[in-house]
């Protein structure tokens, strides 16, 4: 398969893979794991590759995406000029400038703002019932993670979340938390982030299977 690029991670469990806006494809995989495995899955995933890229030809063909997530519900993009904020979520996403050509710029912008007030809300929220304390937050651009803990307890998030449910972003956020007082994936790790979340399970495996569509 052609335009495929493989990132090893030394954080990473498992296979991700995700359609990347100029039609190529990323594969992130954990460090150690051979090649031989990686093309048997892209050749297993061909038809799920071809349809994803399909229709994001047929969104770039319209000129940009009919409809953009936040929070995990789908909203139309509308212009709506003399509107109070460049960008306003009711029942559907209007943008208050006509411009599309600073369409994706404005809408990150937005998205990281979002971030930073929901993301922020619910670190506190389950830190506090964890009794955990962290020393910073960060809303970052990272590709490779949706989240990360050092070992001096600041906590990245990855913007991007926002497009997820709230569920899922509880997940990640409790996830990285875990690693205030874990930082690794041991069956402690994990004891940890259930009792803070016993749902994570369920939200975990739908962030591995639509993670690709959280994008602009």
């Amino acid at each position: 398969m052609d335009n495929v690029t493989i990132i090893r991670s030394l954080r990473r469990k498992s296979v991700g893979i995700r359609i990347l806006p100029d039609g190529s494809v990323k594969v992130t995989i954990p460090y150690f794991y051979p090649k031989l495995f990686v093309n048997k899955i892209l050749q297993e995933k061909q038809e799920w590759i071809k349809e994803k890229q399909q229709l994001l030809q047929k969104r770039q063909g319209n000129g940009e995406k009919e409809t953009y997530l936040y929070l995990g519900k789908p909203y139309p993009l509308v212009v709506r000029s003399g509107q109070k904020e460049l960008i306003e979520v009711e029942d559907k996403m209007y943008i208050g400038s006509p411009n599309k050509k600073y369409v994706k710029t404005y809408l990150e912008s937005w998205y990281k703002q979002q971030a930073r007030k929901v993301i922020f809300e619910r670190v506190e929220l389950y830190a506090k019932r964890a009794r955990l304390d962290y020393r910073s937050v960060s809303i970052t651009s990272a590709d490779t993670r949706w989240g990360s803990c050092s070992s001096l307890k600041t906590l990245n998030f990855n913007w991007k979340l926002v497009m997820a449910p709230l569920e899922v972003i509880d997940y990640v956020v409790t996830h990285e938390l875990a690693h205030l007082t874990e930082l690794n994936h041991s069956r402690d790790f994990w004891e940890t982030v259930r009792k803070m979340y016993p749902l994570y399970r369920q939200y975990r495996t739908w962030l591995k299977r639509n993670g690709h569509e959280l994008n602009v």
